[in-house]
């Protein structure tokens, strides 16, 4: 089964999207755009003190009459989170996400955040895992094990 940590390992860019609890909504969504990713971590020093979201930001800010240059990401930021391990499986982050509605976790390791996981990078490992079982199954059905 795949791990976060394998993951976060195939990754070609690690860094990771991140802004202070008092930047606005507005620098949220350019670093958004600039990056074309669905969310920004808000971090204080090596705290992780919350994410904000396209979900946050419709229904936080353009629903509720919001200013994106005025309102600073602390108000609007979705916290407490959900967080996972790099142990953990994509079946796991997935019944995880199914449950609490949520499309991003954050990956933590002794306290220290390590990583992201979107929904899309769960699927895809899904995926590949799926993909490979099929092809080692087609082999062994057709006696040339590989």
């Amino acid at each position: 089964m795949t791990t976060v940590a394998e993951i976060l390992s195939t990754r070609k860019d690690t860094s990771l999207a991140s802004l202070p609890p008092t930047a606005t909504v507005r620098d949220a969504l350019e670093l958004m755009a600039e990056r074309e990713i669905g969310s920004v971590l808000l971090v204080q020093g090596d705290a992780l003190l919350g994410i904000f979201t396209e979900r946050d930001y419709a229904r936080k800010i353009v629903l509720q009459g919001l200013s994106s240059t005025d309102t600073p990401l602390v108000a609007v930021m979705t916290a407490p989170l959900y967080v996972v391990s790099p142990r953990q499986t994509v079946q796991e982050c997935m019944s995880v996400m199914t449950q609490a509605k949520l499309r991003h976790l954050p990956v933590v390791e002794g306290g220290q955040l390590v990583g992201l996981v979107s929904i899309g990078d769960l699927v895809h490992a899904q995926l590949a895992e799926q993909h490979a079982l099929i092809h080692h199954l087609e082999n062994y059905i057709g006696g040339s094990i590989a």
